[in-house]
């Protein structure tokens, strides 16, 4: 089974639209109510930032988490990073940091 990694706010879209259709379960409701005071982005923004930065080499679920946190500044980054990127590169840093710009 495949595992996709979404940004907090397009799980918030999905969790709003399903509750549309019926009675979320007590953990929907909480995942929904932490994505709406979490997520900092729209879900489309969200996503095309996701996708931006895995086209830099990062993985689906490392662009997710640096989407929900918006590092402003290299040293954030890192530290988002480095348990998966020993050594991330400084122009591929820079062009997440720049991409991250672009979409706030």
């Amino acid at each position: 089974m495949k595992v996709n990694y979404i940004p907090l706010s397009k799980a918030k879209e999905l969790l709003e639209s399903e509750s549309k259709k019926r009675e979320l379960t007590e953990l929907q409701k909480s995942a929904l109510n932490h994505a709406t005071k979490f997520s900092k982005l729209p879900a489309e923004k969200a996503v095309a930032l996701q996708e931006e930065i895995i086209s830099y080499g990062l993985s689906e679920q490392m662009a997710a988490k640096i989407v929900d946190i918006l590092p402003a500044n290299i040293d954030e980054l890192r530290s988002i990073v480095y348990p998966g990127i020993q050594n991330l590169d400084n122009e591929i840093a820079n062009k997440i940091l720049e991409a991250i710009g672009k979409f706030r």
